[in-house]
């Protein structure tokens, strides 16, 4: 989503990029998002992405206050000096997610013989590589840089690929593919899980140190906290699949 230049770009704004999201509205999204801030007394403009080099270009510049992104973004070019955790977000009682690698139904691939492996999925910087490295390749005898991945915006566009014989396997979150799975139950038929990754983080909400004041950032978790139980950030917690928000361990 191109960031619009207008009254609202003078704001500080609020970035999100969570390709692994059920939610693929993102106009709506931006519209849910900005009529909760107005309402909460935030003067912020909500700008979510679709394209992580759009997300990342904004966020190495001086406009962003507040970001919900990918845990491993964190974990490259030093982005936790600038950028604190200060919620997480909570679904089905976790903090964590697992991504599934799927093949076509009728796949000769098996662990042993991946290498050289075309893989559709969402994009992750070199910090999400070393992640999944960890949670889920070396772990079937593997690493990355012995695959090649094709980057889709979004898991059913990996899901697609892999359908139609774009590529031989998919790495997709295992929610998105039982949501697809719902909507379309045959397409299930068509592809097989060849190994499941353990937890990964889900995103993390996060401030830009030094750029938002303490008190902003105290006044925007407790209006998160409040949850969905009459609070005023229930729609958009429902457009995020999100249960509830968590303090982390360390900010």
């Amino acid at each position: 989503v191109p960031s619009s230049r207008g009254a609202s770009s003078q704001l500080p704004v609020f970035l999100y990029f969570n390709p692994d999201s059920i939610q693929n509205n993102l106009s709506g999204l931006k519209e849910t998002v900005d009529a909760f801030l107005s309402s909460s007394g935030f003067a912020l403009s909500f700008q979510p992405f679709a394209r992580f080099h759009d997300f990342d270009r904004e966020a190495r510049s001086d406009s962003s206050a507040f970001l919900f992104m990918p845990e491993w973004y964190l974990r490259q070019d030093g982005n936790d000096k600038r950028f604190k955790p200060f919620l997480v977000p909570v679904r089905q009682g976790k903090t964590s997610y697992r991504k599934v690698l799927l093949v076509g139904a009728d796949s000769a691939l098996t662990t042993e013989n991946l290498a050289g492996t075309t893989i559709a999925m969402t994009p992750v910087g070199q910090a999400g590589l070393t992640v999944l490295d960890e949670a889920l390749f070396k772990r079937i005898g593997i690493r990355g840089k012995e695959l090649n991945f094709i980057t889709t915006a979004k898991d059913s566009d990996a899901i697609f690929a892999l359908t139609l014989r774009q590529v031989k396997a998919a790495l997709v979150s295992q929610d998105n593919l039982d949501h697809i799975g719902n909507i379309n139950p045959r397409l299930l038929k068509t592809v097989k899980t060849l190994a499941v990754s353990d937890p990964l983080p889900l995103p993390v909400l996060c401030y830009v140190n030094g750029a938002v004041p303490a008190k902003e950032v105290e006044r925007m978790r407790k209006v998160l906290l409040a949850g969905k139980d009459g609070g005023k950030a229930a729609r958009v917690m429902e457009m995020l699949h999100i249960d509830a928000w968590r303090v982390p361990n360390a900010e």
